[in-house]
């Protein structure tokens, strides 16, 4: 049972279109799945994914990404909610776009350019 529950996450707004999971921001995730949020590039927090009782995980709120030293988990916004809830990646993806819009976050769709080498994976939902 996530330990926040906002109640926009049952409005009708939806967000539409091509999204990157990596642009996805990692803080509202956290936050309702009851964390503790540390802004910055290295910042050490408790794990969500196992019970602990030292900062062994690093949260990077510029890069949207976290990670776990001691259980070995963690990856984007999207990685964490498919942990969480046991959920496929595309079904994780949809719902880690709910939780963060929910939240207030602004998720900017991802223009998909299909000749770019070092154009990051995309998806639509």
């Amino acid at each position: 049972m996530p330990a926040q529950d906002w109640s926009r996450l049952g409005s009708k707004k939806r967000f539409k279109g091509s999204v990157d999971a990596n642009s996805i921001p990692i803080a509202p995730i956290i936050r309702y799945f009851g964390g503790e949020v540390r802004e910055g590039k290295d910042a050490s927090v408790r794990c969500l994914m196992h019970n602990d009782s030292r900062r062994s995980a690093s949260m990077n709120t510029y890069d949207n990404l976290y990670f776990c030293f001691t259980c070995g988990k963690g990856g984007n916004a999207a990685n964490i909610v498919c942990i969480l809830e046991n959920l496929e990646f595309n079904d994780g993806l949809k719902r880690a776009v709910e939780i963060a819009t929910g939240s207030g976050a602004e998720i900017r769709p991802t223009n998909k350019s299909r000749g770019n080498r070092g154009a990051r994976r995309t998806w639509d939902i």
